[in-house]
């Protein structure tokens, strides 16, 4: 193992990440993609490469990954898996990853005693987790369960997996904890405060300025933090944020889609229905078509 000293040195660029319609959050990547970064958020992220090789670094870990490699990553732990390729080149899919919020496992099992099993292991999780010999085939096809379903049978899918690997052999990879990783915790804390507003306020006119002076930041520098924190535009995350609350109430409400608009914040049904389709990649009425009654 090699102490990173490339990477560790850099700010941590903070992932927004908003799981609410299911327990869990199922992506791909493919190559190029520019979501690769040195980056940490506030879930659990289980992580399998299933083409190319590179290094993978994990809080002050540095090593080789190639395909097969599956890791458990716990809340605010620094990680980034760069793929070795020539200039020009392309894969369809690098991994495969599921992320699950940090109470997910200790609130359920205050009603299913039979995960509290998993705590050790999402504990150990919290340095990275490396599981070792578990088959690339196997892993992939379990993966692939929870890609291709949803609801209860996605959760079945999940849960089958997470008692799989609990029982494969596994190794800690950081010697230090997320907090001490250049220390995460404090950019954390000040994205932490926007989010808290801008979840409390989202159903109000939120301005720019307002919310940079919280942070006692101009608006220029406010701005060019939080992109560079989340990787969002700030209107596009308040815009993200209404959005994801919007389809709550249409899968869970027979409120008319216009008075949902009105109620999450947006002031324009046009602006609206425009934002939901980019932002889903549906109309707000296909979107309760498919989900009302899930």
């Amino acid at each position: 193992m090699e102490l990173v000293t490339h990477e560790i040195d850099k700010e941590p660029v903070w992932e927004f990440i908003q799981i609410e319609e299911e327990s869990i959050c199922y992506y791909e990547h493919g190559l190029p993609d520019r979501r690769i970064h040195w980056h940490v958020h506030e879930h659990y992220e289980l992580h399998l490469i299933t083409d190319t090789q590179g290094k993978v670094t994990i809080g002050n870990y540095l090593a080789p990954f190639a395909p097969g490699h599956l890791s458990l990553v716990g809340p605010w732990l620094p990680h980034n898996w760069i793929s070795q390729l020539e200039p020009d080149e392309h894969r369809a899919k690098r991994d495969m990853v599921i992320q699950f919020k940090p109470d997910l496992f200790p609130m359920a099992a205050r009603i299913f005693p039979e995960l509290e099993k998993f705590a050790e292991m999402l504990e150990r999780a919290k340095m990275g987790l490396e599981f070792l010999n578990v088959p690339l085939i196997e892993s992939e096809r379990r993966f692939a369960q929870i890609r291709d379903s949803q609801g209860v049978e996605r959760l079945m899918h999940f849960l089958s997996l997470i008692n799989y690997i609990n029982k494969a052999e596994n190794r800690v990879l950081s010697t230090i904890p997320a907090s001490e990783v250049r220390d995460a915790s404090t950019l954390q804390n000040r994205v932490s405060v926007v989010i808290d507003y801008v979840m409390t306020k989202h159903q109000q006119p939120i301005r720019l300025k307002d919310v940079a002076s919280l942070l006692n930041m101009t608006d220029s520098y406010f701005s060019r933090f939080f992109h560079q924190s989340t990787g969002h535009r700030f209107t596009d995350f308040v815009n993200r944020v209404r959005v994801q609350r919007a389809c709550v109430m249409l899968a869970e409400t027979a409120e008319a889609v216009a008075t949902i608009s009105q109620t999450v914040g947006f002031q324009n049904l046009a602006n609206f229905s425009r934002q939901f389709r980019r932002i889903k990649g549906v109309s707000p009425l296909a979107y309760r078509k498919k989900h009302k009654g899930f």
